[in-house]
C-alpha cells in the first residue's frame, strides 16, 4: 500500500460515523436529569451557592487594611452610626442602606439639636423636626463607601445593626477605617 492510499484509508476511518442507539432506561433519564440540574441550579441561586457571594458589612483599619469587623448583610438592609457629638454631648445617627452595585447610600440623619457642622445642605433631603428629634430624610447620597476617624471613649462611634450594637471606639479609636459591602469594588 502506497503512503497516500494509506492515507486516505485513514482518514476514512475517523470520519466514519458511529451512533449509539438510546435504550428505553436512557430515554426515561434524561427529563429526570434536566429536572435535577434546573433545580440544583435554582437552589444554588436561592442560596447563594451560585452568582454573587452575600454582601458583608466590612470595617477595615486604613493603614493596616486588617478587618475589624466582617458583618453578613443582605441587599437592602440598613445600619446606623450612632455617636455623641462633641459640642452638644447628644447622639446624633446617620442611617445607610446597603445597595447593589453601589454599596452604602446615606439615607438620613437625625439629631436632637443643631450642634456645630449639624446643619442642612440645602437641596439634599427633607429637613423635619417634631420636637425632640431633627431629621434630615431621604438624603439617598450614593457614598459607596467612607473613611471614618474613629472617635474616643465618649465619642462611641457605634454601628447598630438588627440587635446588634459594635462599638468601634472599643476596637479603634483615633484611628481611621474604611467602612464598606465586600464586592463592590473592594
Amino acid at each position: 500500500m502506497t503512503d497516500e492510499k494509506a492515507s486516505s484509508a485513514e482518514i476514512s476511518f475517523v470520519l466514519v460515523p458511529t451512533q449509539r442507539v438510546g435504550t428505553s432506561s436512557d430515554m426515561k433519564m434524561k427529563p429526570f436529569s434536566i429536572i435535577l440540574i434546573l433545580f440544583c441550579t435554582l437552589l444554588a441561586q436561592a442560596t447563594g451557592w451560585a452568582g454573587d457571594p452575600a454582601p458583608h458589612l466590612l470595617v477595615r483599619d486604613y493603614v493596616s487594611q486588617k478587618i475589624l469587623l466582617d458583618l453578613p448583610v443582605r441587599y437592602g438592609d440598613s445600619f446606623t452610626i450612632r455617636y455623641i457629638h462633641s459640642v452638644d454631648i447628644s447622639p446624633v445617627f446617620e442611617v445607610f442602606r446597603i445597595e447593589k452595585g453601589t454599596g452604602l447610600v446615606l439615607e438620613e440623619t437625625y439629631f436632637r439639636m443643631f450642634g456645630a457642622g449639624m446643619g442642612h445642605w440645602q437641596g439634599h433631603g427633607i429637613l423635619t423636626h417634631d420636637g425632640t428629634w431633627t431629621r434630615i430624610q431621604d438624603i439617598n447620597d450614593k457614598v459607596g463607601r467612607f473613611i471614618l476617624r474613629v472617635g474616643s471613649k465618649g465619642v462611641d462611634h457605634t454601628i447598630l445593626f438588627g440587635e446588634q450594637a459594635i462599638n468601634l471606639s472599643d476596637i479603634a479609636a483615633g484611628r481611621r477605617v474604611e467602612i464598606f459591602v465586600s464586592g463592590q469594588g473592594d
